[in-house]
């Protein structure tokens, strides 16, 4: 193993992991034990990008041995945070992952093999579950109706998760979300691998749509699997962030006309599921339908057309 607390120019590192951290100190930790750890065949470092966390964080990483600790003085985001991770490392492939995954010595050395076997690869990423075994919907799909139809949005991820249980090889697929995964530094888009014009989601789906435009490769292994917890980035408070930068992506890549469309069949669509739910809501004591009240509620306050 060797294990690079801090890149050095000319460094042979083969897999720069890069992380996200902002007030998930215990996850944080977890991950720092499982690299302080691991015995693997490939040259790694371990980034963590803080963004400015409250919750011992800062604490715990400006003394934990084998890590690659940057700070950045400020939340400024996912993507950005990453790009700083990705300026102040050198390998040759960058994993990104969030700090909410539960990764495992096998899936790594697979994805690596994975890569350095198939060089005209540009990203691949193992299946993604959660904690129960539950496939995640992780795939991209470049589809403008899916954004008019939600319907059809849950077809296409409710058919990727069939293919995936289905495959026994590598499957190519559009693009992945940026939970995790590896990319070959020399596919990733000029001047950063996110762009920074999003501050919290769908700046892995921009990305992946880049790629895509670009022609790079992509590959899921579905024997290989990681588990991602989530869940926690979507709250009530970041509801009006996920919406305000999904219209920011439709704009980026199928024009204003069509944001504009996609907001307005939003509005009605979170309207009749507020109302719905705010009728259900006195009859249940169930704590999910609650939540569903809660959800649509902050998403009808708080999404407003630019």
């Amino acid at each position: 193993m060797t294990f690079n607390s801090e890149p050095t120019a000319g460094a042979a590192v083969d897999i720069a992991f890069i992380t996200v951290n902002y007030n998930t100190l215990g996850h944080v930790k977890q991950l720092t034990h499982f690299f302080a750890t691991l015995d693997v065949p490939f040259a790694f470092s371990f980034t963590v990008v803080d963004n400015d966390s409250k919750d011992g964080s800062q604490e715990f990483l400006k003394s934990a041995a084998g890590v690659h600790y940057l700070q950045t003085g400020g939340n400024i985001g996912y993507g950005r945070a990453i790009n700083r991770g990705v300026a102040a490392t050198e390998s040759k492939y960058v994993c990104v992952t969030n700090t909410d995954v539960i990764l495992n010595r096998e899936a790594l050395v697979a994805l690596w093999r994975f890569l350095e076997a198939h060089p005209d690869v540009g990203v691949c990423a193992p299946r993604i579950t959660y904690e129960d075994g539950r496939d995640q919907g992780m795939l991209f799909h470049p589809s403008l109706f899916a954004h008019y139809a939600h319907w059809y949005a849950k077809t296409l991820v409710r058919h990727a998760k069939q293919q995936l249980a289905k495959a026994n090889q590598p499957v190519q697929v559009h693009g992945v979300s940026g939970a995790f995964f590896f990319i070959r530094r020399s596919v990733i888009p000029s001047p950063e691998l996110f762009d920074e014009d999003f501050f919290f989601f769908h700046e892995d789906t921009a990305l992946a749509h880049s790629l895509k435009n670009r022609a790079v490769s992509c590959f899921i292994l579905p024997d290989v699997r990681i588990v991602h917890i989530g869940g926690q980035s979507r709250s009530e408070d970041s509801v009006g962030s996920f919406y305000e930068s999904k219209y920011l992506y439709l704009e980026k890549f199928y024009g204003l006309f069509h944001a504009r469309a996609v907001y307005f069949v939003d509005r009605a669509r979170i309207f009749r599921k507020w109302i719905f739910y705010s009728l259900l809501a006195p009859l249940t004591p169930s704590e999910r339908i609650r939540s569903k009240e809660r959800y649509y509620k902050a998403a009808w306050n708080t999404v407003r057309a630019k």
